[in-house]
């Protein structure tokens, strides 16, 4: 891929380095994405060739002699043994060199995948993970481990059978599968898709309060007084060495190559970009030493990505159902990594600001981590592109919400299709059969049939079956249908009778989602009592996670929702009601006062069931459903023996039973 480096002014330069240490930081730090690796990358080059061109006009700004691009100012936790960055090569030629030198000092190489994660170092006293805390910049680091330990994390132990400390150095990151599971959580809680596995792991592990399900992978490179063997038998996921050959340069570039193949097969769970090279031996590394930022014994090599150029037809404004603007990039469809793709989120309007993309730009489109479609770049822009600036106001007019980097309509009207369509989603009422497509088609016309929530359990028969869906391929007008209009409407008033915090799910109320619909449900009882609260009523409700912020949003959602309330009361929607007094002499229920955990994939009679439906029956037996274990934990239900959450039960001594022993206990 051949790109030309920008030539840049003063004012420019200062601009780009400014532009650059922004995306950095939302790199390492944040989940949202303010730069393509392609333009970031072009953005470097520019400013390198202006501080090689005008020496005595170069700024300081580290994004090319500090850890992390100087984006870090370290933390808490001092490391004896710094934790650096690795220097680039960005051709074979490159790596053929590196071999050479490596050789020259008598070493060998070992060539490891370039994992797109955050490096972490995990300390162990006696046995025990008592801190894990980041890279920062090199010689400190930030102590993540009140939220690292809250989460599900894969070759992570919480114990190992070592005495003294033992610091372990690895990458925390999303395999392609942690990636699609967490994924899914985070667009179902009412949030945007995360841009990438890198920044989703950074943003998760920063969350005080994560408020959807995600699973991350701890791949361990290296430990003090540990080999790999140790390492492995401790519980500890290590870094795949790619296989070694005959020696002699030549092998280290064929097995870079053959890798290069490799990584894009399922056979390889992680998402990756690129290798790592460095040499085996302890005394070639302290021979070679290293630099203030990295060490001279280890280099990356990124491969270059599988590309198509196209040209960007259109570009969509989308609402979700908590208003967050989305922008979709529509292009010609192009042949990608085995795979044909015409579409490509552009995330925000920091992004499509940075690449220059236009309607009729001609772009280059790659799968980030190969998996994601992505427009790196823009390659032409003629004299026929019309510049896109995004919209400042809703479809409905409403200024937008600009504070953040993900804009946000202020008017709930706005993203009533979106809303609607998660309502009946699995998860909310449960309304089989329903789809986006026919929710669309309910809130659009000059006369919609459902304007709020409510109006869906007025839909009448023949509303529903004379529905327009468009067109079909030969052009005739396409409609729902008398036999699945009948389907939907039986399902529509089955969810009538969905339990209250599924209701609350559905109104979707900012904040809110599943875990927060039962949390609600289980202290307020009655929506009627939901609409009496205050703010403050909320804010000392003693329901867990529930802070100011929450309160205000809770507050502001049902006090803004009363109409549509009113709707569903006079349809016969079930708004909960005031526990019965347990009759004197009853038995407890199953789970009664008990805090239970669920983790891994159910089965035997709860593999038809989500895991929102077994927190619900945890719930409607008495107990309070959690995500996380903790010396108040009473029971965990495990599906997946040895996970993080697995291992930190085990040390508690928290009884863990698997779903079939939780199904005979609760008498299902």
């Amino acid at each position: 891929m051949t790109t030309t480096t920008p030539v840049l002014d003063d004012h420019q330069y200062r601009a780009d380095v400014s532009s650059a240490k922004a995306a950095a930081r939302a790199y390492y730090d944040t989940d949202t994405e303010l730069m393509s690796d392609t333009s970031y990358d072009e953005l470097l080059a520019g400013i390198a060739a202006y501080e090689a061109a005008n020496p005595d006009s170069v700024i300081e700004h580290g994004l090319f002699s500090d850890v992390a691009a100087g984006t870090s100012t370290g933390g808490t936790v001092t490391y004896d043994v710094p934790m650096l960055s690795l220097d680039k090569v960005t051709d074979l030629a490159d790596i053929e060199a590196f071999a050479e030198r490596i050789a020259a000092a008598g070493g060998t190489i070992s060539i490891e995948p370039k994992f797109d994660g955050m490096a972490f170092n995990a300390r162990y006293d006696n046995g025990t993970l008592v801190q894990v805390s980041t890279r920062g910049d090199g010689v400190t680091g930030e102590d993540l481990t009140t939220n690292v330990l809250k989460l599900d994390i894969t070759g992570l132990p919480r114990t190992i059978a070592e005495t003294g400390t033992v610091n372990v150095r690895g990458e925390l990151l999303m395999t392609r599968d942690d990636f699609d599971h967490s994924n899914t959580n985070r667009v179902a809680s009412g949030k945007p898709a995360f841009a990438n596995p890198r920044n989703a792991t950074a943003g998760s592990v920063r969350k005080n309060d994560l408020q959807y399900g995600v699973k991350l992978t701890f791949v361990a490179f290296d430990a003090v007084g540990l080999d790999a063997a140790q390492l492995a038998e401790a519980g500890f996921t290590l870094s795949a060495t790619i296989p070694t050959g005959d020696s002699g340069e030549t092998d280290t570039v064929a097995r870079v190559l053959a890798f290069g193949a490799y990584r894009k097969s399922d056979a390889f769970p992680y998402p990756t970009d690129g290798i790592v090279l460095k040499a085996i031996e302890p005394g070639v590394r302290d021979e070679l030493g290293t630099t203030s930022r990295a060490p001279r014994w280890a280099t990356a090599y990124k491969y270059e990505a599988d590309t198509a150029i196209t040209t960007v037809r259109d570009i969509i404004e989308g609402v979700g159902r908590t208003g967050n603007i989305s922008y979709t990039a529509i292009y010609d469809p192009v042949l990608v990594d085995g795979s044909t793709i015409s579409r490509a989120t552009l995330h925000n309007p920091t992004i499509i600001a940075a690449l220059g993309v236009g309607i009729g730009s001609t772009v280059e489109v790659y799968k980030a981590n190969d998996i994601i479609p992505r427009v790196g770049r823009v390659t032409e822009n003629g004299p026929d592109v019309t510049v896109y600036e995004p919209s400042d106001v809703s479809p409905s007019g409403a200024p937008l919400d600009q504070s953040g980097a993900i804009w946000r309509s202020t008017d709930p009207a706005d993203s009533i299709g979106a809303l609607i369509s998660y309502a009946g989603s699995r998860d909310a009422l449960d309304i089989d059969g329903f789809s986006d497509a026919i929710a669309d088609a309910l809130v659009s016309g000059e006369e919609p049939l459902v304007n709020d929530l409510g109006d869906l359990f007025t839909l009448q028969y023949q509303q529903l079956a004379s529905l327009s869906l468009g067109t079909t391929d030969k052009g005739t007008k396409r409609f729902l249908g008398g036999k699945t209009a009948e389907k939907i409407l039986a399902n529509i008033e089955a969810a009538m009778q969905q339990p209250l915090n599924r209701v609350i799910t559905a109104l979707g109320i900012r904040k809110s989602g599943r875990t927060f619909g039962r949390r609600l449900a289980s202290h307020f009882h009655t929506m009627d009592a939901l609409l009496a609260a205050t703010e403050q009523d909320f804010a000392t409700s003693g329901v867990d996670g529930v802070g100011p912020e929450r309160a205000a949003l809770f507050y502001e959602g049902f006090q803004r929702n009363r109409g549509v309330i009113e709707k569903l009361r006079a349809a016969g929607v079930n708004l909960g009601s005031e526990p019965e007094e347990a009759a004197e002499g009853a038995a407890p229920k199953p789970l009664e006062g008990m805090k239970v955990v669920v983790t891994g994939a159910m089965t035997g009679p709860l593999a038809a069931r989500s895991r929102n439906e077994v927190n619900e029956l945890i719930e409607a037996m008495g107990g309070k459903s959690s995500g996380s274990v903790s010396k108040a934990t009473s029971l965990l239900v495990c599906g997946e023996p040895g996970s993080s959450k697995w291992a930190k039960a085990n040390d508690l001594g928290v009884r863990i039973v698997t779903p079939e022993e939780f199904a005979e206990l609760i008498g299902l």
